[in-house]
């Protein structure tokens, strides 16, 4: 009876009568799916289709393609310039954007919070801050490496303009997008 009592009070319950398997189940059950829930959200986030993104450099980049692991440097910033000295430029979409969340579990391997992070460490240990532009959308993203000869981005595949508009899709691991193991 006192350990009834106890589980009662403790889940707010006044009735004296809730058994504590029956009063265990009242509790668990939220837990558990606040817990399901959270766990869902966080992998929504990092989900990305196969062949969804698709990387662009301005059409007069030397590069035609590039390695997961160059990819990854270039949007870290530990690679500064391209193979003709021209300095890179990473056009990113903002925070909230599916692509960037993609862009961050799929290439950079990290959370937004982790980025943000190794960014600022990187001017705080006094190297120079990492040239980064926001964009709200692909289609200006698009424009800025347009414009920027440095400059590469990545969008959503269905954002890519047709061929001859200043912009240049990058194989990665030798891969295009659409090819069997294209790896974004």
């Amino acid at each position: 009876m006192k350990q009834e009592l106890l589980l009662s009070v403790h889940l707010g319950n006044s009735r004296k009568t809730d058994s504590p398997a029956a009063a265990s189940r009242g509790f668990l059950q939220p837990v558990a799916a606040i817990a399901l829930f959270a766990i869902l959200s966080a992998n929504a986030v990092a989900q990305c289709a196969s062949g969804s993104l698709v990387v662009l450099v301005n059409k007069n980049n030397p590069s035609d393609s590039l390695s997961m692991a160059q990819l990854r440097k270039l949007m870290l910033g530990d690679v500064r310039n391209w193979p003709d000295k021209k300095p890179v430029l990473v056009v990113r979409r903002d925070s909230a954007s599916p692509v960037f969340q993609c862009v961050l579990s799929a290439i950079v391997r990290m959370t937004d919070s982790e980025y943000r992070r190794y960014l600022m460490n990187v001017e705080f240990r006094g190297e120079e801050a990492v040239p980064l532009k926001t964009a709200n959308s692909s289609a200006s993203a698009n424009k800025i490496v347009v414009d920027a000869a440095g400059a590469i981005t990545v969008v959503e595949s269905s954002s890519v303009p047709p061929p001859g508009g200043g912009l240049k899709v990058v194989r990665i691991n030798g891969k295009m997008p659409g090819d069997p193991g294209y790896p974004l």
